[in-house]
């Protein structure tokens, strides 16, 4: 199933709250069925285990992840359905549900970090590629592409003056959205692959200094807090929070989204 049933599938979930089957999966079909019913009727632990089974059958869906969130959200396994919830705004980063469970996921952590400030440019360029997914920008590219074509056939054909400057000038145009929409593909893909962020799931975590149990306590971190994982060594892994903080925390302390 390709991304833009699961955004409609995700968005479909949000707005009723009744689950519909997905089309042609078999006997991932049914067990999605299943875990829907379960849902639909508040059994969210039974839910959540036939998701898991979904997911053991390398299913990629925004909509299984969206639905896993809210099932251990329901369960209050806070660190549980943030993960889930991050994995399911990677395949779906312009969907507003997605979003908003996880703001509100988020709201009930115990670690609220400062963000470092970064140049304005960055952060609009992030906002930007963000406002689809990797396919999407690549099938814009490809439209900006024939664009180009179609207004370099123009300079060609158009006998007047002021056309040609108008075809040309819109070839230059289509040509710098191409470049741009690519670039956002390629980011967009690179975000998608990218597994060094990751979530806490213990209540409470020490982060120690060095990559030792004798190392000094630096700070605590707790349940659903989000670190980048910037290293790993004889089971420490070296992690970074969203402020500049470092500090190393023994591997199994969190999971990768």
């Amino acid at each position: 199933m390709n991304k833009k049933i699961h955004r409609l599938f995700t968005l479909l979930f949000w707005a009723c709250s009744l689950f519909i089957p997905l089309e042609g999966w078999g006997t991932v079909d049914s067990l999605w069925s299943q875990a829907n019913t379960f849902y639909a009727n508040g059994q969210y632990s039974d839910a959540a285990r036939l998701y898991a089974e979904i997911e053991t059958t390398n299913t990629v869906s925004a909509a299984l992840y969206f639905n896993m969130g809210n099932a251990c959200f329901k369960q209050n396994e806070l660190a549980r359905a943030i993960l889930y919830y991050e994995r399911a705004q990677r395949l779906s980063p312009n969907d507003a549900a997605i979003a908003y469970n996880l703001e509100i996921a988020q709201l009930r952590t115990l670690d609220k970090v400062d963000i470092l400030p970064e140049f304005f440019l960055t952060t609009w360029f992030r906002q930007v590629r963000r406002m689809a997914d990797a396919d999407t920008w690549a099938t814009v590219s490809l439209l900006m592409i024939a664009a180009v074509l179609l207004f370099i056939g123009f300079f060609f054909f158009i006998r007047s003056v002021r056309g040609r400057k108008i075809s040309f000038f819109m070839a230059m145009v289509c040509i710098l959205l191409t470049a741009g929409s690519i670039a956002f593909a390629l980011y967009q893909q690179r975000e998608m692959s990218n597994r060094s962020q990751a979530i806490i799931f213990p209540a409470v975590v020490p982060v120690k200094s060095a990559p030792d149990n004798t190392g000094k306590d630096l700070f605590m971190l707790h349940e659903g807090a989000k670190v980048t994982i910037i290293d790993e060594l004889s089971g420490w892994q070296n992690i970074r929070l969203p402020d500049g903080k470092e500090g190393w925390i023994e591997v199994g302390n969190a999971e990768r989204i």
